[in-house]
């Protein structure tokens, strides 16, 4: 019996002592937290050091910040290990003083957030597509038809996509100012009430003005008509000369 007890007592001494998972301070004044790694023996103490992480910048409205935010945000929580249900009050923190003040009119109204993820995306919608709306229109403006109708019509469709509030006739318009100046005409000329419908006519047009131009060149490859000699016959009379008679 009493050498069971002092295996028992042995043993306890020499097994390694609990793993503890690391913890973290409290935050800081400078906005920073520290994850400190427990004792857990010499060896795995030095491979562990404490780190200091640093919070997201704070989110001011800028839409060229926006997706920075989000993801800083995101790393945070992950490397902090913080609770799902504490996300969202400590993302609010990091918002400027207008857009808590916008969080908490939203909340009055009943039209809050229910975890982290929701707010991410609603400032994804309030502010990304906004950013790409104004940066298609500004290349929409931009554009023009340097090469085949049919390439001009996939670019313009694929901006016209991000610019939803865009009227129909504000397309149409858009669209004609980027043609070359003869499909312009002949487009222009045929008042499309749509965009799928100009970007038609302007194909039709394309096609039309490349068949008149390879007619005509066509025409004078050819030379003017010539006023052929009649042909005399060598074994008639001599043809008459009428030089110098006076009729």
């Amino acid at each position: 019996m009493m050498r069971q007890t002092m295996e028992g007592l042995v043993a306890r001494v020499a097994a390694p002592p609990p793993q503890l998972p690391p913890q973290v301070l409290p935050m800081s004044e400078e906005g920073t937290q520290q994850l400190v790694v427990p004792f857990q023996g010499p060896d795995l103490r030095k491979q562990l050091p404490q780190i200091a992480l640093k919070q997201p910048d704070e989110f001011t409205g800028r839409r060229d910040t926006m997706e920075r935010f989000i993801t800083d945000t995101n790393d945070y929580f992950t490397n902090v290990n913080v609770a799902p249900h504490r996300q969202l009050s400590l993302a609010k923190s990091f918002l400027c003083k207008e857009l808590r003040d916008w969080f908490d009119l939203r909340v009055k109204r009943g039209m809050g957030f229910a975890d982290w993820p929701a707010l991410r995306e609603v400032l994804r919608r309030r502010y990304k597509e906004k950013h790409e709306r104004k940066k298609a229109r500004k290349q929409v403006l931009s554009l023009r038809c340097t090469g085949t109708v049919d390439n001009y019509n996939k670019e313009f469709s694929l901006l016209a996509l991000k610019i939803t509030n865009a009227s129909e006739e504000d397309l149409v318009e858009d669209y004609i100012e980027g043609l070359p100046p003869g499909i312009m005409y002949e487009t222009d000329k045929m008042e499309p009430a749509i965009l799928d419908e100009a970007m038609e006519k302007a194909l039709d047009s394309e096609i039309w003005l490349k068949q008149a131009s390879s007619r005509s060149r066509s025409r004078w490859s050819r030379g003017p008509p010539s006023d052929p000699s009649p042909v005399i016959d060598p074994t008639g009379p001599a043809p008459m000369e009428l030089y110098g008679v006076g009729v």
